[in-house]
């Protein structure tokens, strides 16, 4: 499509937002072996983007991914008047989803998304993930489903979140540990602990020891250039 190709990123956005029709709820979704839901699935909303992206030039892709909250959620189900107990790991997590003009690379827009994730073994990175993607796609191309999510209240969740865990249980690495005693004084140290709350540097999550390293190494970079 030549046309296309003249095109700036939020005038191809637009033109894809007026392209992809509402997306049908085609996933069935069993929250026990009574009650389930209707949702609209990853490949359905997939198949819908994927032709119009490849018409018009757009690129889009998951740019950074981050853990912003963990938890292990301990859960009670009784079914009848049988009781079975279980433990599940929730994970949400913040997706940063960029969408690229492909005449012009250097034209992107980017959709900050998110999405949780609840299972009993190893599914929740993946279901997050799923998730915030999905959500990334519908809101920046506007696709209708049909009905209104807050119209009706989501089930309660039938789990306890164990107040002994942290809300982040993804510590800082040795890497980043023996980074931060290079890059900062004793003192700097322990200003940046109160700031953050923890009491040792092994407290500290990965994002927020990244988050320190980044910062000395910004502040290097401007003294380099002045």
């Amino acid at each position: 499509m030549e046309e296309a190709k003249k095109l700036n990123i939020y005038q191809k956005m637009l033109k894809a937002t007026e392209k992809i029709s509402k997306v049908a709820k085609n996933l069935k979704v069993d929250i026990s072996k009574t009650m389930s839901y209707k949702a609209v699935s990853e490949a359905d909303i997939l198949d819908a983007v994927k032709p119009v992206e490849a018409e018009l030039g757009i690129y889009s892709y998951p740019l950074k991914r981050e853990i912003i909250e963990t938890n292990i959620l301990d859960t009670v189900k009784e079914y009848n008047g049988n009781r079975t107990e279980s433990k599940q790991l929730f994970m949400r997590l913040e997706v940063t989803y960029r969408f690229v003009n492909v005449d012009n690379p250097e034209e992107f827009v980017d959709i900050t998304s998110y999405g949780d994730g609840v299972d009993s073994q190893d599914k929740a990175p993946g279901k997050a993930m799923t998730y915030a993607d999905k959500y990334a796609l519908m809101k920046a191309y506007k696709i209708e489903t049909g009905d209104d999510p807050d119209k009706d209240p989501s089930g309660e969740l039938k789990g306890t979140k164990r107040q002994s865990e942290p809300k982040r249980i993804v510590k800082a690495t040795a890497s980043q540990i023996e980074t931060m005693k290079k890059l900062y004084s004793e003192e700097e140290l322990q200003k940046a602990l109160s700031l953050v709350k923890r009491e040792k540097l092994e407290d500290m999550t990965v994002y927020e020891a990244s988050n320190l390293i980044s910062k000395r190494a910004k502040k290097e970079e401007v003294k380099e250039n002045e």
